[in-house]
C-alpha cells in the first residue's frame, strides 16, 4: 500500500523540488524534469535539479552540492521516482542508499518500465522509509510530455492557434501579420523553448516565411510538405535543424538537395502524410513533444484524428470578418454538437490586449 504524505512541511519541500525541476525545461528532453531537496532537522541542506540531457540527475547534483553537510538520517524530497538502471549516467537509487538517507518522499512513480516501482523497491529493501504521492497530480502535470511519450511512444502534441474574436487566422487576402500583439508573440517564443519540435505545413511557410525560433534555444523545425514545394531559401532552412515529412510526390532533385544540406527527412507512402505514423516515427527519434503552429488544415487534421493533448489558443481583440477569411480550424469537423471537443483543466490569461485560453 502506498502511503501518501500530507504534512505541511512535506508539501513545502516538494513544491521546492518541483520548482527546481522546472528549471530544466527545454534542456533535459527526452529525460523527465526532476528536482531533489535534502532536508535534515527541518532545514534544507542541499538541493539540485537535472540541468541537461546526458548530465547528472537531480539526486546526484544535490548529493554533490551537499559538500561536507551529510544528508545521513535526513529526508530526500524528489518529484519523480529515482532510477535504478544504467543509461547516460549511473543509477541514482544506489547513491541515495549510500549517503544514509532515512526517508524519501516521492511525488510520482516513474512510468518508464525500466524504473517504475523498481526504484521504490530498492530504497525500501535498503531499510529506507518511502512515501509516494505527495503532490502527485502536480508532479504528473509537470512531466506531462515525458509521461505521454513513455506510455504511448508518441510525442505530446500541443496546438498553438492565434485568432481574431471571430475565429479567423488571416484575412481573405491571406494577410495574417499580426493578429495578436507583442506580448503574445513573446509568450510564444518562450513556449517554443519548452518543446522538442515545432510543426507547420507548407501554407504557413509560403504565407509567413517564419523563423520558428525560441527565446533561448532552437527546437527542431518539422515541415509537412507532401510534394516538397517549399523553397530551400526559406528561413526554416537557415541551418540543418529541420525535419521534412514528405511523400513519393517529391522530386528526386529536391530530395538530393536535402541530402546535400544534411537535412533529415522521411518519405511516406501515399499522397498525404499520415499523422499518426509520423508521430510514432518522431517518438522513435526521441522527440517527446511537438508544438503545432499551423495552418488551418494542419490544425483540422490533428483535431479530426484526436491527436491533440493540449491547446494554447490566443484570441486578439480584433474582428476580421468576411466569409472567405481563413478560419482557424479546417479539416472535416464534427457532424453534431455532442461530438464537439471540450477543453478540460483550462485556464485563462491576459497578455496585453489578447486573451490566452489554455487547456
Amino acid at each position: 500500500m502506498i502511503k501518501k504524505s500530507k504534512c505541511q512541511s512535506d508539501l513545502r519541500f516538494m513544491h521546492r523540488a518541483m520548482e527546481l525541476a522546472g528549471r530544466g525545461q527545454g534542456f533535459v528532453s527526452p529525460n523527465p524534469l526532476v528536482g531533489a531537496v535534502f532536508v535534515k532537522n527541518g532545514k534544507i541542506i542541499s538541493e539540485g535539479y537535472h540541468k541537461k540531457f546526458g548530465g547528472d540527475h537531480a539526486e546526484i547534483v544535490a548529493i554533490k552540492n551537499a559538500g561536507k553537510k551529510s544528508p545521513a538520517g535526513g529526508t530526500l524530497y524528489i518529484n519523480l521516482e529515482p532510477c535504478v538502471h544504467y543509461g547516460k549516467t549511473p543509477p541514482c537509487a544506489p547513491k541515495i542508499i549510500e549517503v544514509g538517507i532515512a526517508r524519501v518522499v516521492i511525488a510520482a512513480k516513474d512510468p518508464n518500465p525500466l524504473v517504475s516501482s523498481h526504484g521504490i523497491t530498492a530504497l525500501r529493501k535498503a531499510g529506507i522509509k518511502v512515501e509516494v504521492g505527495c503532490l502527485e497530480r502536480e508532479a504528473k502535470a509537470l512531466n506531462e510530455k515525458f509521461i505521454k511519450w513513455i506510455e504511448s511512444g508518441m510525442p505530446f502534441v500541443s496546438l498553438k492557434i492565434a485568432t481574431s474574436l471571430d475565429g479567423k487566422i488571416a484575412t481573405r487576402t491571406g494577410d495574417s501579420k499580426w493578429i495578436t500583439g507583442e506580448s503574445s508573440r513573446e509568450y510564444v517564443k518562450r513556449l517554443r523553448d519548452e518543446y522538442d519540435a515545432i510543426l507547420i505545413g507548407t501554407g504557413t511557410v509560403f504565407a509567413d516565411n517564419p523563423s520558428l525560433s525560441g527565446k533561448t534555444r532552437e527546437p527542431k523545425r518539422i515541415i509537412l510538405d507532401s510534394a516538397l514545394k517549399i523553397p530551400l531559401t526559406a528561413k526554416i532552412f537557415r541551418n540543418s535543424n529541420v525535419f521534412i515529412a514528405t511523400t513519393a510526390k517529391a522530386s528526386q532533385s529536391k530530395i538530393n538537395a536535402l541530402i546535400k544540406r544534411g537535412i533529415d527527412f522521411k518519405i511516406f507512402k501515399g499522397e498525404k502524410i499520415p499523422l499518426r505514423p509520423l508521430l510514432r516515427y518522431l517518438g522513435g527519434k526521441n522527440i517527446s513533444s511537438v508544438l503545432v503552429e499551423g495552418g488551418s488544415e494542419i490544425f483540422g487534421s490533428f483535431i479530426d484524428e484526436k491527436l491533440v493533448d493540449k491547446f494554447y489558443w490566443f484570441i486578439a481583440s480584433k474582428i476580421i470578418g468576411g466569409r472567405n477569411a481563413k478560419p482557424a480550424v479546417g479539416g472535416e469537423g464534427v457532424l453534431k454538437m455532442t461530438q464537439a471537443m471540450n477543453l478540460k483543466n483550462w485556464e485563462i490569461k491576459q497578455l496585453g490586449k489578447d486573451i490566452l485560453v489554455c487547456g
